[in-house]
């Protein structure tokens, strides 16, 4: 009986126009090619090396009365997932929730961490995956926090207006929080179930204007199962725009305990800690409509005490300069190119060069 009332109403809201869905998708297929003898390795679930691919699918149901339910599937180098699902009950402009599984709101990159929503062929590195050489244990072991950042929990946000031009938007959530061993484990993060008692939480808030905003991001909690090592990440951004150009920077930092008990470690433990910092400054310019010239300076540096697996020093560095083309046949459609250059200091890796070539469809 419960079941026919539920079928009912769904076909009494779809038919009074009430419950509307709206899909949206992409797809996107990425090369690159490392100079050198032993070029690094990366994920590739095609089986071809340099060849990667994300496909996206994305499908919101409104049913009526500012109630929603969003749910997104998508596969890549980290295999099938659904990094969104979610119910959303929009109450106020200034005051709304949603709950489920997220995509956590934590810097400006991430908001925009689809393939469509970006002219480089690569991610920022303090955003890296799969796609950042030496990413392993070994080396610098990804970057400062994954994109998406998926997470179950509750996310309260909203807008408030302070003038014609400028608003304030809010975002505040409590949510499972990242796991690992030793150090975060993104892949082990992204699992349904919590490994621990605590729950993490975080926001941001972003001050836009008519051509610029500003934004600040945080977030903490522990990762191990018995609640005693916590990890604490925060981030700055900035977006401007001048006519065709824009400029987008952000810094982003996450303090990490290490176990001080585990074997391995190269140096004496004394602050059992480590520190990572990441940034990157763009600039892209719109030469045309149709082709918009990227430069990018980006970098990841770690201070403190490497994992015990790892063959970086304390004081570690990576660094990126990269130069990028993207080509939009039509809305749907773009090519992107780049060349970068990789340099690192305090670590066992040689200078390279890199060069990418990926396709992008979005509908």
């Amino acid at each position: 009986m419960t079941r026919w009332w539920v079928g009912a109403l769904v076909l009494a809201a779809a038919s009074a126009h009430a419950f509307d869905v709206t899909a949206a998708g992409s797809a996107a297929v990425d090369y690159r090619y490392v100079s050198g003898p032993n070029p690094p390795e990366n994920p590739s679930t095609l089986g071809i090396t340099g060849l990667t691919y994300e496909v996206a699918q994305k499908l919101v149901a409104e049913v009526g009365h500012g109630v929603s339910f969003t749910v997104k599937a998508c596969a890549g180098c980290h295999g099938l997932e659904v990094d969104q699902g979610f119910g959303e009950v929009r109450v106020k402009r200034f005051f709304n929730v949603r709950a489920g599984r997220l995509n956590l709101p934590f810097g400006e990159f991430n908001l925009r961490h689809d393939p469509t929503n970006f002219t480089t062929p690569s991610k920022p590195l303090p955003y890296a995956m799969g796609d950042m050489l030496w990413y392993g244990r070994e080396g610098f072991n990804l970057g400062i926090v994954p994109a998406p950042f998926v997470d179950n929990g509750v996310e309260v946000y909203g807008s408030l207006s302070l003038s014609k031009k400028v608003q304030l938007d809010y975002s505040a959530y409590v949510v499972k929080g990242l796991v690992g061993d030793n150090d975060i484990d993104w892949a082990r993060s992204r699992n349904y179930l919590d490994i621990n008692r605590t729950p993490a939480g975080g926001g941001r808030v972003v001050l836009t204007g008519e051509d610029w905003a500003v934004g600040a991001s945080f977030t903490g909690g522990t990762y191990d199962p018995k609640d005693t090592l916590h990890y604490l990440m925060g981030g700055l951004d900035l977006y401007l725009r001048f006519g065709p150009v824009v400029f987008r920077a952000e810094g982003l930092a996450r303090r990490t305990d290490l176990d001080p008990t585990a074997t391995g470690y190269a140096y004496q433990v004394i602050d059992s800690w480590f520190l990572k910092v990441g940034w990157y400054g763009q600039v892209d310019w719109a030469i045309i409509p149709q082709l918009t010239l990227v430069l990018r300076s980006d970098g990841l540096q770690h201070f403190g005490l490497p994992i015990p697996e790892s063959s970086i020093q304390p004081n570690a560095r990576v660094l990126r300069q990269t130069v990028a083309l993207m080509g939009r046949v039509n809305e749907n459609f773009a090519i992107k190119a780049d060349y970068e250059l990789w340099t690192v200091t305090d670590a066992p890796f040689t200078a390279r060069h890199l060069a990418r070539l990926g396709v992008v469809v979005g509908y």
